[in-house]
């Protein structure tokens, strides 16, 4: 038999195991950076839900959406965060004192598909119109789902 060398064979200057540690840190790096910004957003996310819980005693529906609004279009965390609080901001603001006794002047408008178009115009312009349009959308579709089940407690009450 012949003495074989059987040790793994690596031609010089060979840089696949630095290679993959360079990217193994990278990855890290990348990961912590991404933590540390989701962190902070959700920390003024936050902040910002707790606000309006305090302000929003006296306000309108329509007051709730503008703020709502407002706070979108100044949103500084991530992007994807921002969208997806809309919803809860809305909530938030409607919830912390009753405001079911404004949605009769919405009358049968909160059924139709096209509910908060014409509340959403002023929204559409500039670069960030299709993110303010959804936005908008997702205000005006809570405002809709919290007067319908307004209007159906009225009616349970009424029977």
């Amino acid at each position: 038999m012949q003495n074989e060398d059987t040790s793994a064979f690596r031609r010089k200057g060979d840089l696949g195991v630095p290679f993959v540690i360079a990217l193994f840190a990278l990855s890290i790096i990348i990961g912590w950076v991404v933590f540390r910004n989701y962190e902070n957003s959700a920390k003024e996310i936050t902040a910002s839900l707790a606000q309006i819980q305090e302000e929003s005693k006296t306000f309108t529906i329509t007051d709730c959406a503008g703020k709502t609004m407002e706070w979108f279009s100044k949103c500084d965390a991530m992007t994807q965060l921002c969208d997806s609080t809309v919803p809860r901001m809305i909530k938030v603001c409607l919830a912390n004192s009753d405001k079911s006794s404004q949605c009769p002047q919405y009358g049968n408008e909160i059924y139709g598909y096209n509910f908060g178009a014409k509340q959403c115009k002023q929204y559409m312009h500039g670069r960030n119109m299709k993110r303010h349009k959804k936005a908008c959308g997702d205000v005006w579709q809570v405002i809709a789902e919290y007067c319908k089940d307004a209007a159906k407690v009225t009616t349970q009450k009424t029977q």
